[in-house]
C-alpha cells in the first residue's frame, strides 16, 4: 500500500482520537459547570443533557461515575499544580528577602487562580467521599507544600512570629477561600480583595 493510500486511514484515526478527547474534556468542564451553579452532586443524565449527549455515550468515556469523578478530581488536580508550580518572575528571587512583598503579591494571585479552580471540588460531595477514603497523609501532604511555599518568602520578623504565620496561613488557604465564595456569597474580585486587605494588615510590620 502506497503513502498516499494509507494517510487518509491516519487521518480517520487522528480524527477519532480529537473527538475523544474533546468529549472527555466537555464531560469533565460540564460537571464543573454544574457543581458551581449549586448541583453539588450531578448525575449522569444532568451531565449528558448538559454536554448534549446521551448517557451511553458519556459511559462510553467513563466506565461509571466513580471514574469520572476520579477523573474530575484529577484533572482538577493537575490545573492546580500547573499554577503552583509557575517560576517566579524575572527580576525576583526566593533568596532575596527585601522583595517578600512582592514575592507575597504573586503567592496571593497564584492561590486565587489555584481556589478558584479548586471551588467545585470542595464544593461538591464527589471532594467529600474523596477525603474520607484518603489517607490523613496525603491530605497533609498539599497543607506542607502550602506552608513550605509561605515559609521561603516571609521575613524574619514575620516567620519568629508563630501566632502572626498562623494567622497568615489561614488566611491564604483554600479553606478562608472556600467560605469567602461559597458561604458569604462574595465575588472573585470582592474575595480577593479581602484576601489582600487581611494580608497587609496582618503584615504591617512596624
Amino acid at each position: 500500500m502506497s503513502q498516499t493510500e494509507a494517510a487518509p486511514a491516519v487521518e480517520k484515526v487522528d480524527g477519532r482520537v480529537e473527538r475523544t478527547a474533546a468529549t472527555r474534556r466537555k464531560i469533565l468542564d460540564v460537571t464543573r459547570e454544574l457543581i458551581l451553579v449549586g448541583t453539588i452532586d450531578p448525575t449522569a443524565r444532568e451531565i449528558a443533557d448538559m454536554a448534549g449527549i446521551t448517557t451511553r455515550t458519556l459511559f462510553r468515556h467513563f466506565p461509571d461515575m466513580d471514574a469520572l469523578h476520579r477523573s474530575f478530581i484529577e484533572d482538577t488536580d493537575a490545573n492546580a499544580s500547573l499554577v503552583m508550580d509557575e517560576p517566579f518572575p524575572k527580576g525576583t528571587s526566593e533568596q532575596e528577602r527585601d522583595q517578600w512583598q512582592q514575592l507575597l503579591e504573586v503567592v496571593i494571585d497564584r492561590r486565587v487562580r489555584v481556589y478558584e479552580s479548586l471551588l467545585p471540588l470542595y464544593i461538591s460531595t464527589i471532594w467529600s467521599r474523596y477525603r474520607a477514603a484518603a489517607s490523613d497523609s496525603i491530605q497533609r501532604q498539599g497543607i506542607a507544600r502550602r506552608r513550605r511555599r509561605l515559609k521561603e518568602i516571609l521575613p524574619d520578623g514575620i516567620l519568629e512570629d508563630a501566632i502572626l504565620f498562623e494567622a497568615l496561613d489561614g488566611v491564604l488557604s483554600i479553606e478562608y477561600w472556600t467560605s469567602l465564595r461559597r458561604d458569604q456569597r462574595l465575588s472573585v474580585a470582592r474575595a480577593t480583595r479581602v484576601v489582600r486587605v487581611a494580608v497587609e494588615k496582618l503584615t504591617a510590620l512596624e
